[in-house]
């Protein structure tokens, strides 16, 4: 077993292809015909979806940055629900997820985060309304790297489950596992930080912050969310959540720690809330965003 372990990192490390796999992206199996696309730094089309609120009273607009794997239309309940409470949501695949063409890496999924994060920019200039982003587990180290790179301004930023290197996140994964503690240092040598959020931790733009981590997480200790919060600067929260797993605090299964993110949106909102009728749309690669 420890062989075929090694074996196994080695063939990554000779192939360049170490940071490639801690990614497990999956295709939609139709393209939804509400998708819409945006041309990314990264050479792809990048594809997303804006789920507008029905809402009676426009509360604001939420970007969402997903894990690292599956597809937006599988991880979008951490997110979708908010357009109950009058907000729209975007939600967008990184290069090589879902709909989105070319091959997942850190390098494209950081150079993706920057064109959303240029797109948000745009989306700030055409309304009043508040504009926030959730960046849950990978997403959050995704987000904090480009947003360092990219200090746009936001209404209020939430990062879930996350941490700031791959490297020492891939090491947990594999202390995991049998033998994983003799086979860990390997980590070290194949995994690179490159594109991660520990490279600019001192360069970290300043917003309402909010960071939360299940205390049970497995996956992502709870110590990594800390770590976060503590480069964090200006109003900030740290919620430790008891009694749920690993990016899963902000589904459906936990409605009281739904409530509590909506009631944050709504403190943290500026004080001179706009009427509906200020909203406005803005065009990016053709496409008409729905009004905020």
């Amino acid at each position: 077993m420890l062989r075929s372990i090694v074996l196994f990192l080695t063939v990554l490390y000779l192939q360049g292809c170490a940071n490639s796999t801690f990614f497990s992206p999956s295709k939609s199996a139709e393209l939804n015909p509400e998708v819409r696309w945006l041309a990314s730094q990264s050479g792809n089309d990048i594809a997303y979806l804006w789920l507008p609120t029905e809402h009676p009273e426009p509360q604001g607009a939420v970007i969402h940055f997903h894990g690292n794997s599956g597809h937006m239309e599988e991880t979008q309940e951490k997110v979708d629900w908010l357009t109950q409470h009058g907000y729209d949501v975007m939600v967008f695949d990184y290069s090589g997820f879902g709909h989105s063409s070319g091959t997942v890496s850190d390098e494209a999924a950081y150079l993706d985060a920057l064109t959303v994060l240029d797109y948000i920019a745009k989306i700030k200039h055409s309304t009043t309304l508040p504009v926030y982003t959730v960046a849950t587990s990978t997403g959050g180290n995704i987000f904090l790297r480009a947003w360092a790179d990219r200090p746009i301004d936001i209404d209020g930023v939430i990062i879930d489950s996350s941490f700031t290197s791959y490297i020492d996140t891939a090491e947990h994964v594999v202390e995991q596992g049998v033998f994983g503690e003799l086979v860990s240092w390997i980590v070290h040598v194949i995994m690179r930080d490159d594109y991660a959020a520990n490279q600019i931790e001192d360069n970290l733009p300043i917003a309402p912050s909010l960071v939360l981590h299940c205390e049970q997480d497995i996956v992502v200790p709870i110590e990594f969310g800390k770590g976060i919060y503590d480069q964090l600067q200006g109003e900030k929260e740290f919620w430790r959540l008891a009694g749920c797993k690993h990016a899963r605090a902000l589904t459906t299964q936990h409605p009281k720690y739904q409530q509590r993110l909506v009631n944050w949106l709504q403190k943290t909102a500026p004080n001179s809330s706009p009427s509906s009728e200020e909203s406005s749309t803005v065009l990016v690669s053709n496409q008409t965003v729905p009004s905020l």
